[in-house]
């Protein structure tokens, strides 16, 4: 999907007409997290300023359909970012390495894993590096390093099926049934995870595949991986939440053995790296186009 084609679905959304980029400080985080509405994009093609060593957040018009998972790039990045679903918008960061010398630079978005480089991806926006001191310039990587990891965890509205992506965490209580739903995947095969009381199999017709899944009700609070059987990938992750003694010593799973000490896999320094990876496979399968067409990295 072309940026054109982008601004034309925009218009018929509330009237977003493009893409934003927004300068995270930490004020303006603080704000961000108080407002009540989404960050107002910005047209494509915007000049915007920053400083080496500072993270900017990339803001997507709400709900425009298959750019979860993209990448945004460029020279100027330490890491390209991932563009990631943040119920009603999409969004992905990246920081402005600190040996970047001043001038203007253009951010481009390409599909996930293609890192086409400066002029081969989907013009966006530029972006005006402020020319530093050497003191300030010395204290850059310091600066960088207190940055709080990224946010790998996605916010889907609640009404779409589960998962559409691997980083769409929703939140399950223990005993609770689910239904993973899949799109152009494999019939008859099974998922696996520690918090599921067995392999439930997957089954369907016209590309469309479910299966339902119970939630073990010895399943500790945390995030859990969900797993094709004889595939290498995480496919999903979800949350078990916290239950009082009262309603876990009610709930009644069916399950035929315990956990046996399974813990949930945790979001951690480990995640953060998959997330920059790009590990995991998207659930839906995404109609892309030539440029351009969410990506983030697992990111």
């Amino acid at each position: 999907m072309k940026w054109g084609r982008m601004r034309t679905i925009a218009m018929r959304i509330g009237g977003a007409t493009a893409l934003s980029l927004l300068l995270m400080t930490p004020a303006a985080s603080a704000l961000a997290a108080q407002a009540a509405d989404p960050p107002a994009p910005l047209p494509v093609g915007a000049e915007l300023s920053a400083r080496p060593g500072d993270r900017l957040t990339f803001t997507a018009p709400p709900h425009l359909p298959g750019i979860n998972g993209d990448w945004v790039i460029s020279k100027i990045f330490v890491q390209h970012g991932t563009l990631r679903m943040d119920d009603p918008v999409i969004t992905a960061v990246a920081t402005v390495a600190c040996d970047t010398p001043p001038g203007v630079y253009p951010v481009e978005t390409t599909m996930r894993g293609k890192d086409a480089g400066e002029g081969k991806g989907s013009p966006w926006v530029t972006v005006t590096v402020a020319d530093i001191g050497a003191e300030e310039r010395a204290a850059c990587p310091a600066k960088v390093a207190a940055l709080p990891p990224e946010q790998l965890e996605e916010r889907w509205p609640a009404g779409d099926s589960w998962p559409q992506s691997p980083w769409d965490v929703r939140t399950f209580r223990p005993g609770a049934k689910v239904t993973p739903t899949a799109s152009e995947r494999g019939n008859e095969e099974s998922l696996t995870s520690p918090g599921f009381t067995d392999r439930p199999v997957m089954r369907g017709a016209r590309a469309v595949v479910t299966a339902t899944a119970t939630i073990r009700c010895d399943a500790g609070p945390g995030l859990y991986e969900v797993r094709w059987v004889g595939r290498d990938e995480v496919w999903a992750r979800y949350r078990v939440a916290e239950t009082d003694e009262a309603t876990r010593s009610s709930c009644r799973d069916g399950a035929s053995e315990p956990a046996g000490g399974r813990t949930p896999w945790l979001v951690g320094g480990a995640a953060a790296g998959l997330g920059a990876a790009g590990a995991g496979a998207y659930v839906l399968a995404r109609r892309r186009r030539g440029s351009f067409s969410s990506s983030s990295s697992s990111l």
